[in-house]
């Protein structure tokens, strides 16, 4: 039997972006991910987390648009850190747009979103 049920791991969270080149520059300088694959076919960009999960940008198609709008609950990834409080800085310190830290339940955690409005978040547990 696997570890995670039927799966082995999570492999990957994809995130739909308007352009793929300018999303890619943003995580490299932003969050400092560097891309494990890149296809510029399907374009998309595939950026290694870790622990064998990975985050992949997909540039949406024509006629495709995000399904994101102020109070709507979608899927999201979220970034463990041993320093939430640091990292939060960090971004902040790079032009990012970062929410308050929250504490709730021995866990620290913000929110902030990509240029193109996804939404991610960071936590790290007490």
């Amino acid at each position: 039997m696997a570890e995670a049920g039927l799966f082995r791991r999570l492999d990957t969270v994809l995130l739909r972006v308007h352009d793929v080149d300018a999303a890619k520059a943003w995580y490299r300088a932003k969050l400092e991910l560097v891309p494990a694959f890149e296809d510029a076919t399907e374009r998309l960009v595939v950026f290694g987390l870790g622990g064998g999960a990975s985050l992949t940008l997909w540039e949406l198609k024509r006629g495709e648009s995000l399904p994101v709008s102020p109070g709507l609950v979608t899927t999201f990834p979220i970034f463990a850190v041993d320093d939430a409080r640091h990292t939060w800085h960090v971004l902040r310190e790079r032009d990012v747009l970062v929410d308050p830290v929250v504490e709730a339940g021995g866990v620290l955690s913000f929110e902030f979103r990509d240029l193109d409005g996804n939404r991610l978040e960071v936590c790290q547990v007490a």
